[in-house]
């Protein structure tokens, strides 16, 4: 199973993320104004209970399809916890935009100070998307036996012409037509 190793990781630590503040929804009330939380009561109308859930199902089923090969069920694994990163990131550009914390405090320097606090937030949701776009991505997944790569096809119809009896200045010849022609059919 080939995939892109830093797609991975930006997915397994959005799963952390998610775990992490499932137990702390379940286990206070603490950090309910800070504005990743807050938001995600807001979208989630207040219910506790759905959205710690909803946080541990969107971070085991990344977890469980990663073991396999990305196909389209990858897709639909992926969806719940891309969907809890933008609403999170939203909720960051509208406190920023509101010059003030989910609790009500507004910083001296207001929604500037508040957007360069929830910058990671914001940045984790699209390099989430990117991510989950790479790992999703059709080149990465283990090519068959019967299909070779472009390069193998170049090499496959080409000849080795030795313009000496030294192996340091061997030329591969392909004639350009065909050469055009292996291109554009694995394009």
């Amino acid at each position: 199973m080939q995939k892109r190793p830093t797609a991975v990781v930006v997915i397994y630590s959005a799963a952390t993320l998610h775990f992490v503040e499932a137990f702390i929804l379940a286990e206070s009330k603490a950090a309910d104004n800070s504005i990743p939380i807050a938001s995600l009561l807001d979208a989630f109308g207040g219910h506790r209970i759905t959205l710690a859930a909803t946080m541990l199902v969107s971070a085991l089923m990344p977890l469980s399809v990663a073991v396999q090969r990305p196909g389209f069920l990858a897709i639909f694994a992926l969806i719940p916890q891309q969907t809890l990163l933008v609403i999170t990131a939203i909720g960051a550009v509208a406190f920023a935009a509101m010059g003030h914390y989910a609790d009500g405090y507004e910083p001296s320097g207001g929604g500037l100070f508040i957007g360069a606090d929830q910058l990671p937030r914001i940045l984790l949701a699209v390099s989430h998307s990117v991510a989950s776009y790479q790992w999703l991505w059709i080149h990465d997944l283990p090519r068959s036996r019967w299909k070779k790569s472009t390069v193998d096809n170049i090499l496959a119809r080409a000849s080795w012409a030795s313009m000496s009896d030294d192996q340091d200045d061997d030329l591969l010849v392909i004639p350009v037509d065909e050469l055009r022609d292996i291109v554009e059919s694995h394009l």
